[in-house]
């Protein structure tokens, strides 16, 4: 008896923070319409009623997010959220993706009107790192009836893989049986080694797809990256972390990419199923890009476009945690995301595109004059700016210049009014790159100097890192002081 209440009590002890936690964040949507004192009140009470320092801290971070991202004035840019409410079928589903009328065994759709070309069927599939083979034994029946050739590899070698798997015989078995072939101590950070130039029998891949890449192991700290501001979201969210969300093997994924970029076709892709908020592309601040994945990033540094995202929903048997045959658990929200080599024609939805910025100082002409072939308003609209600087980026990529602002004489000491402009390099059908980006500030700077004179102290400095189109603008709105 003594023994029950005793761990009665530790029970209630671990649970208390949890809890109080919980009270604190519901605490902050239910206030979310009254004054920041009343809802700085109701989580100070909830507040005190926590047990550890740790949970304090927790608590912090969550009272900071609250006062910002629930402010009574909202966004000015507020982002488009109708990509994300409709769940379309992952590659492990057997429908059609109705949407664009395209068969999930189908290239992506190549035509300049968007129109789908349901014959346009791939002829091979190449799946890597498939855990105890259920993901290849699940389509393999299917791809036989479409006559498409199924590559199915793991990294460990045929006698350990069967030792550690228990369906490993089965499966392997099963994907024999549609004609499709098991290849065992295959590397997906090597692939040119077994299928490229490299190799005896070189071939090409229609689709390379890997699901959930992570790291052997309990935790490679070499590797992983994992940030208290990336994964307080997901304990929000579901009050628990899974084990492929709580690092960031972006080494596997960045080595992946390459690898793949080297054995696809033409008109290939490759698809990665990563958790939700792994890959980056629906981040909407720099915080929560620099703690995912920032998987189009890697893709653009390999000449990959993210072309598109989509929810996926895993409806084979899950293995290979850490390592052994035991499923793990998906968090919320899986993404597949889709990268292919840029043809000029396949475009990426605005909200996961990558993009770069800087800012551009150019000295205003006096009232009533001009600056050689432009007008104070073409300036100060930065429409005389913005038609420049797309004549200079390669076609795929898209110019904007979201921001504006003039500073006074008073304002720069120059003796100059000052025209400032914050730039975007948005990489629509163009897997653009920092340094890409940097090549076309600089000649943008030569461009623009003939037409309207720069402001010299504020020329030369290197693009931001890559980010994605949804962070834009959040950012302007708090961190910059354009408008």
């Amino acid at each position: 008896m003594l023994s029950r209440r005793i761990n009665k009590h530790l029970i209630l002890c671990r649970i208390a923070p949890i809890m109080s936690l919980l009270l604190c964040y519901t605490s902050c949507a239910a206030f979310q319409t009254q004054s920041n004192q009343v809802r700085h009140s109701v989580q100070r009470a909830a507040l005190s009623a926590c047990c550890s320092s740790s949970t304090r801290a927790v608590l912090a971070i969550l009272r900071k997010r609250t006062v910002r991202f629930h402010s009574k004035h909202p966004l000015r840019y507020q982002q488009p959220t109708a990509a994300f409410s409709t769940k379309l079928p992952c590659v492990a589903e057997p429908d059609v993706i109705a949407e664009s009328g395209l068969s999930k065994w189908a290239f992506l759709p190549r035509k300049k009107d968007g129109t789908s070309n349901k014959s346009n069927l791939i002829e091979n599939v190449l799946v890597c790192g498939d855990g105890d083979l259920s993901f290849s034994a699940d389509i393999a029946s299917e791809l036989e009836s479409l006559n498409i050739t199924l590559f199915a590899t793991v990294l460990e070698d045929e006698a350990t893989h069967n030792q550690v798997y228990k369906l490993s015989a089965s499966n392997t078995k099963k994907i024999g049986a549609s004609g499709h072939r098991t290849i065992f101590g295959i590397d997906a950070t090597k692939l040119p080694s077994y299928f490229g130039l490299e190799s005896s029998d070189p071939i090409l891949f229609d689709r390379i797809q890997f699901n959930f890449p992570h790291w052997r192991g309990k935790a490679n700290n070499r590797y992983n990256s994992p940030t208290a501001a990336a994964i307080l979201p997901i304990i929000v969210d579901s009050w628990q972390i899974c084990d492929c969300c709580g690092t960031f093997p972006r080494q596997l994924l960045n080595e992946f990419l390459k690898s793949a970029s080297k054995v696809l076709s033409p008109n290939g892709e490759i698809h990665v199923a990563l958790c939700g908020g792994q890959g980056g592309a629906s981040a909407t601040s720099l915080q929560e890009w620099r703690g995912s994945w920032t998987a189009s990033l890697f893709g653009g540094e390999h000449g990959l476009l993210l072309a598109d995202t989509f929810p996926f929903e895993a409806q084979y048997r899950l293995s290979s945690h850490r390592g052994v045959d035991r499923p793990f658990s998906l968090g919320k929200d899986p993404m597949m995301h889709i990268f292919v080599k840029p043809d000029g024609v396949v475009e990426a939805p605005r909200h996961i595109q990558l993009c770069c910025r800087h800012e551009l100082h150019v000295i205003v002409p006096d009232d009533n004059g001009v600056s050689y072939v432009c007008f104070i308003d073409q300036i100060c609209s930065g429409d005389a700016v913005e038609n420049i600087i797309q004549n200079i980026v390669p076609d795929g990529v898209r110019v904007e210049v979201p921001a504006r602002k003039i500073l006074d004489y008073h304002e720069t000491h120059e003796g100059n009014r000052i025209a400032v402009f914050l730039v975007v390099y948005c990489s629509e059908r163009y897997p653009g790159t920092r340094s890409m980006a940097d090549e076309w500030r600089a000649k943008t700077e030569i461009e623009v100097a003939k037409v309207i004179p720069l402001r010299q102290n504020r020329a030369g400095r290197t693009v931001s890192h890559p980010f994605p189109y949804n962070s834009l603008h959040p950012e302007i709105k708090y961190n910059t002081k354009l408008c």
